[in-house]
């Protein structure tokens, strides 16, 4: 089974995948850190440089290459929503959990979206992106496990390994 983890930036999708990964024994793969891996360049460099557009099919283009991972947590970045070609093949690749954490957390955890390297389109603000991207997240997601602020690690982690076993029990093997 492969679990991919979806949201905003600051959502925890790294931080909680790697530690789901540990704990369930899969290999963790951040498409961020991918996609600057290949470049040899910072993820807000690649953003600045390509434009936001570009950036998404950059994005997609390493997301289709995962072909089937098997046994992996897949931690893409909060814009892979935009592409409905790499979320189709996600979907396909196992369940996708979209981590919904209140928005006064992400600010704390985004407080500039510059320096983060969001791919924003006109969005000025980190709320208007939030907004915008929240049904998208619905959307392409099997399960969405909310996240109050303040809640442990290892809840966190017990509570998405057990949306995605349920999911993962109706999903086509194929």
């Amino acid at each position: 089974m492969n679990i991919t983890l979806i949201g905003m930036a600051g959502a925890g999708k790294s931080f909680i995948g790697k530690a789901l990964a540990k704990k369930y024994g899969f290999r963790f793969i951040d498409i961020d850190r991918v996609i600057e891996q290949n470049s040899g360049k910072k993820l807000k460099n690649i953003v600045s440089e390509l434009g936001d557009r570009k950036f998404i099919r950059l994005e997609q283009k390493t997301v289709l290459a995962l072909k089937k991972p098997g046994g992996a947590v897949i931690s893409p970045g909060g814009s892979i929503i935009y592409s409905g070609q790499a979320m189709k093949l996600l979907l396909k690749l196992g369940p996708v959990i979209f981590l919904k954490v209140p928005f006064s957390v992400i600010a704390k955890r985004v407080p500039d979206i510059e320096e983060r390297g969001l791919i924003r389109f006109s969005h000025t603000s980190l709320r208007s992106l939030y907004a915008e991207r929240l049904p998208l997240y619905k959307k392409y997601s099997h399960s969405t496990v909310t996240i109050p602020a303040g809640l442990g690690v290892k809840e966190v982690v017990s509570k998405v390994y057990r949306a995605a076993e349920k999911k993962a029990k109706t999903l086509d093997p194929d």
